[in-house]
């Protein structure tokens, strides 16, 4: 390693020493010390700062401009299928279908649906009260029923797009959209088996967890004039997935098809229609548009009602939205500085694959900072210079990688472990011998899965 070498990876490891402290140390808004970082970033590595300021606006804007209007559409569909009891109604219907024994695989279930279309803590908050009445009615330990409903959730979060953190990864690594949904419904629902009702059977009856907590009396939904049928959340949720896929497909259709023939020319209309329906901002409006009548109009709200919950969805927004601008920024002034470059020679020096080097990162990163939005993004920058123009690694898979690492040993800098401690009643021991232990069970398989298809396809 060159003197010059060393000099950037210095400075490297300065800015994200600084990014950890401020966020872990000094409890700083994740998007402030993101900025910070790239500031010390551009001073330490000589970089001109006013080209260093360029750089991070063009990297806000530039991730902002394809993620946002999903993001903001996701949080608009979580907030009808919460307050119109959509999620209620799907766990109701697999318990019916399934029965109060199967009471684990029915909750893991009904979190990798709902953690689909909604952000991890609403799922929280819809589920929790539903498991606890489901484990008490069935008489059984809320263990297993707890860490099932967790590890679903758990895995679209950090899986699935259009969760905000995938969805970074996707733009940053130019990977598909439609091929990363179809790999992660794969992973996530095998990892969350494995790390849900089959892993906690084996510690059923050795720990116990309360069956009442603070938040017993509270309503998981609002009441509204009529409760939606089956099918009309599943419709919510299944739309979106199907047309990005159905968008994907066609799109590798028509490259796959550079000079048409009359009889495949007459349909390249169909397939442009829905390769254009099946970009994540369409495809998650035709969703909203979708939830406002069916879970809108359809169950009784006013659209004034409608309106106001739509606004109020997208007040956590803000915050997500920041921490992906600057993580990408952050990214954009690594890569200016010389540093990227730097750490793609030092990668390729080392004898890890890239998926396991790259779910290294985002687990670091997840470790010191709490935040699986800010692993995966900052990791996501770092990860897209190593790999560069290569395409000898699946990008798709990479995606999957960097969330999985994401999710890897969540602790008491992580938001997520004091929003399961409080709503499940635990103490912060149960708490990490239970939520911790499941997020980083969960982290491994996923990666372990990862690897082996990666062997396969």
């Amino acid at each position: 390693m060159s003197s010059e070498d060393l000099r950037l990876m210095l400075a490297f490891l300065l800015s994200v020493a600084t990014l950890v402290v401020l966020i872990a140390r000094f409890t700083v808004a994740p998007f402030i010390a993101l900025l910070i970082a790239s500031i010390v970033l551009g001073l330490t590595s000589r970089l001109d700062m006013i080209d260093a300021w360029t750089q991070f606006n063009a990297g806000v804007g530039s991730i902002l401009g394809s993620t946002a209007m999903v993001i903001g559409l996701g949080a608009v569909t979580g907030a009808l299928l919460q307050k119109s009891g959509g999620a209620t109604v799907i766990a109701h219907a697999l318990v019916d279908l399934l029965g109060v024994r199967r009471l684990g695989w029915t909750m893991l279930i009904v979190g990798l649906l709902v953690g689909v279309g909604v952000w991890f803590t609403v799922g929280l908050v819809l589920l929790v009260p539903i498991t606890l009445s489901l484990a008490r009615v069935a008489r059984v330990n809320i263990l297993v029923p707890a860490m099932s409903v967790l590890a679903g959730l758990s895995a679209m979060h950090g899986l699935a797009p259009p969760h905000p953190g995938p969805l970074v990864a996707i733009n940053l690594l130019s990977a598909d959209t439609g091929k990363t949904i179809l790999w992660s419904l794969v992973v996530g629902s095998a990892a969350a088996a494995l790390a849900g009702p089959i892993f906690w059977r084996w510690f059923d009856g050795k720990i116990e967890l309360p069956l009442f907590t603070p938040f017993d009396e509270e309503e998981a939904t609002e009441k509204t004039r009529s409760a939606p049928s089956l099918i009309a959340p599943m419709s919510v949720i299944g739309l979106p997935i199907g047309l990005m896929l159905l968008g994907s497909f066609a799109a590798n259709w028509l490259a796959d098809k550079s000079e048409l023939s009359d009889s495949v020319a007459a349909t390249t209309w169909l397939l442009r229609s829905l390769v254009i329906a099946g970009t994540p901002t369409m495809a998650m409006l035709f969703g909203v548009i979708l939830a406002y009548w069916l879970l809108g109009l359809r169950c009784g709200f006013t659209t004034q009602s409608i309106a106001h919950m739509s606004e109020r969805s997208l007040y956590p927004v803000a915050n997500v939205l920041l921490v992906v601008g600057a993580g990408a920024g952050f990214s954009k002034v690594l890569i200016a500085s010389g540093v990227g470059e730097s750490l793609a020679e030092l990668a390729q020096q080392t004898p890890l694959p890239t998926l396991v080097l790259g779910w290294l990162i985002a687990a670091a990163f997840r470790v010191a900072t709490g935040s699986a939005t800010t692993a995966i993004t900052a990791a996501g920058g770092i990860v897209s210079v190593i790999v560069g123009d290569d395409q000898s690694t699946n990008r798709e898979l990479l995606v999957l990688a960097l969330g999985a690492g994401s999710l890897t040993l969540s602790h008491v800098n992580d938001g997520g472990f004091w929003f399961v401690k409080e709503y499940f009643g635990l103490s912060v021991q149960q708490t990490l011998k239970t939520w911790t232990v499941l997020e980083t069970m969960l982290s491994l398989i996923a990666l372990a899965i990862i690897l082996l298809l990666a062997e396969i396809i």
